[in-house]
């Protein structure tokens, strides 16, 4: 395609002539002074160099582009939202722009694997140490838990380094002791939206419950006898090979 000469200039400012009509019949302007007749020259004009640049391009280019469009528009569509119960990782490349919600979705990815594989190879309860014990403090009782390794059912692993212990009620029937994960954010930063946590504390969380169920490891059953508790030795908490 050659590049418009005068006369299909022209005829191409004649076409928007007539089709502003079709939007504003009140403009009745027709001489070269006046300033949308300036304007519609000046649309014929740059549609002229655009229709000309286009020319330029090779049709070989002209179907890559598009073919990379389409897998652009493929690529941002609702077809490729992540199939539940799959896992989703970032795909780095040069010049890409990282949000929190990025570096999020990070650790989130390798996080989810390792509970994945603990959950599938080893399965969930005690893997060292955690042993339980009942002993009277001043009126009441408490139960003690030795340091320890554990694995929950969604496959979190919860580490209690230094022991713990728990209060007891005075009276009662039965009672489990349940290990459970947790997290709590820590490192207090000001912002100028406020204040935001800079990172986030992985712990343990000892629960005193009549029944045993949901995510924690049960470490006992406890029985209330003579005036105090006791640890049921027939109770086994789950154990996992180390």
């Amino acid at each position: 395609m050659q590049k418009f000469d005068e006369a299909a200039y022209r005829d191409l400012a004649e076409a928007l002539r007539e089709r502003v009509a079709v939007y504003a019949p009140e403009w009745t302007g027709g001489n070269d002074s006046d300033p949308g007749v300036s304007l519609i020259e000046l649309f014929a004009f740059l549609a002229e160099s655009l229709l000309y640049r286009a020319t330029l391009i090779p049709e070989r280019g002209r179907a890559s582009a598009i073919r990379l469009a389409q897998s652009a528009l493929m690529l941002a569509g609702p077809a490729t939202a992540v199939t539940p119960g799959t896992l989703e990782r970032l795909r780095y490349f040069a010049g890409q722009l990282l949000s929190p919600d990025d570096l999020t979705l990070e650790q989130d990815y390798f996080r989810a694997r390792l509970r994945r594989l603990n959950r599938e190879l080893l399965g969930s309860g005690v893997v060292g140490g955690l042993d339980i014990s009942v002993k009277r403090v001043g009126a009441g009782e408490q139960v003690a838990i030795a340091p320890g390794f554990a694995i929950d059912p969604r496959g979190e692993e919860i580490e209690v380094p230094d022991g713990a212990t728990a209060a007891l009620p005075q009276s009662g029937s039965i009672l489990y002791v349940i290990l459970t994960h947790c997290e709590r954010p820590t490192h207090p930063q000001s912002t100028i939206g406020g204040t935001q946590f800079g990172r986030i504390e992985e712990s343990f969380e000892v629960r005193i419950e009549a029944t045993a169920s949901g995510n924690g490891v049960a470490l006992a059953r406890l029985r209330f006898a003579k005036g105090g508790w006791r640890v049921d030795a027939a109770f086994k908490p789950p154990k996992l090979p180390r």
